[in-house]
């Protein structure tokens, strides 16, 4: 499928979520989002607009860019979570502004995995709505 044959901006969004790869951003190389991951931001908070946007931001990259194991180890305890989220944080950035295009891709990320979940037409039909 090419990007012509896509007819709506939401088939495009459901095509790059399904196909999206690893993303270099701001020096981290993120992984893209999956169930998994959107449960692990549920589980900790990390989704919404209330409570440290920083720290919700370096949640999402550490959830998408440390190794496995290591998210494995601390994701379904809040306190050790997010103690290593700021391990994290501190490791790889010396300003808020730093950042930024984090919360883009985070952002973007969501929109994304959302719209590859929709239902649209062609071989990618998700089990959403038909927004």
């Amino acid at each position: 499928m090419t990007e012509d044959d896509l007819k709506t901006d939401d088939e495009a969004l459901r095509e790059q979520g399904i196909t999206d790869g690893p993303k270099k951003i701001a020096g981290i190389t993120l992984r893209p989002m999956t169930v998994l991951t959107l449960s692990q931001m549920q589980r900790n908070s990390l989704l919404g607009d209330t409570g440290d946007m920083l720290q919700k931001t370096a949640g999402f990259a550490y959830l998408h860019s440390a190794p496995r194991d290591e998210i494995r180890a601390v994701v379904n305890n809040p306190e050790k979570f997010f103690d290593a989220v700021d391990a994290w944080m501190e490791k790889h950035f010396n300003h808020h502004t730093e950042l930024e295009p984090l919360a883009a891709m985070m952002a973007e990320g969501f929109e994304h995995y959302m719209a590859a979940k929709s239902t649209g037409s062609g071989p990618y039909q998700g089990n959403g709505s038909k927004n």
